[in-house]
């Protein structure tokens, strides 16, 4: 199952946020939250997505300073072994809410095979943005990636 859709959330007083109902069952159990590769989120991978990352990460040579830095960067803001609790909520790490600058209005958002946590007030601004320029960016898919 894809994750598709945007919902309007709130995180509590613990950086927790409830989890939409439609993303909880594709997301399964054990899942790793990290950062977006732009830096301009949070990324909620489900384990067999985040396993499939890690395969990537495993062929970077141990004598490349410049891929053992991304892959270090990347593996000390990424939290594995994640669940959702009875309430349907799951704990967003403080070093990612700082990072990202998430306040309390956050936004979910399915980006195909993974969730991503917005600020709500970043996502609006990107939102407006986007919708500017969409009829660019259908011709710059469409010319990228013919099928």
């Amino acid at each position: 199952m894809a994750f598709s859709g945007s919902f309007d959330h709130s995180l509590d007083g613990k950086g927790r946020a409830i989890i939409p109902s439609s993303f909880r069952e594709a997301l399964g159990e054990d899942f790793t939250i990290t950062i977006n590769p732009t830096k301009t989120a949070v990324a909620i991978y489900p384990k067999e997505v985040w396993m499939s990352q890690l395969e990537r990460l495993s062929h970077i040579n141990p004598m490349d300073k410049v891929g053992l830095q991304y892959e270090r960067y990347l593996m000390s803001v990424s939290f594995s072994g994640n669940n959702i609790d009875a309430q349907g909520r799951v704990l967003i790490p403080s070093k990612l809410r700082s990072k990202i600058g998430l306040s309390r209005d956050v936004v979910f958002v399915g980006l195909n095979h993974y969730i991503e946590i917005w600020d709500a007030e970043v996502y609006a601004k990107m939102e407006r943005e986007t919708e500017e320029s969409f009829e660019n960016l259908v011709d710059y898919i469409y010319e990228k990636y013919p099928e």
